[in-house]
């Protein structure tokens, strides 16, 4: 079973509360070179188009949007638990392929 920890968090009163990030256009995305922003972009994107579209076009975007999504997902997944790892202090080291053992 994974655990979600919240981000959320209480505001001293000095502080101000952080701003929410900017949801970025298609072009902004490209523009900041930013994968998974543009990815998430083009899932915003094919949202709005689907309810337009009928027959083998909106079967096409679904199964767009579906390829998208996992996509997305596993690339927040590995964001995730690299943050997890800094948070923790683990350095993981890559090991020397031992080409006899393939």
């Amino acid at each position: 079973m994974s655990t979600n920890r919240s981000h959320v968090r209480v505001v001293a009163p000095d502080e101000a509360a952080p701003a929410p990030p900017k949801i970025l256009s298609l072009n902004e995305a490209i523009e900041r070179g930013d994968y998974l922003e543009i990815l998430r972009a083009q899932r915003r994107d094919i949202v709005s188009s689907l309810p337009d579209e009928k027959g083998p076009a909106k079967a096409a975007l679904h199964r767009q949007l579906a390829l998208i999504s996992k996509e997305i997902q596993s690339l927040e997944a590995k964001q995730a638990q690299a943050a997890k790892e800094d948070a923790d202090g683990v350095v993981v080291e890559d090991a020397a392929l031992d080409a006899s053992a393939v």
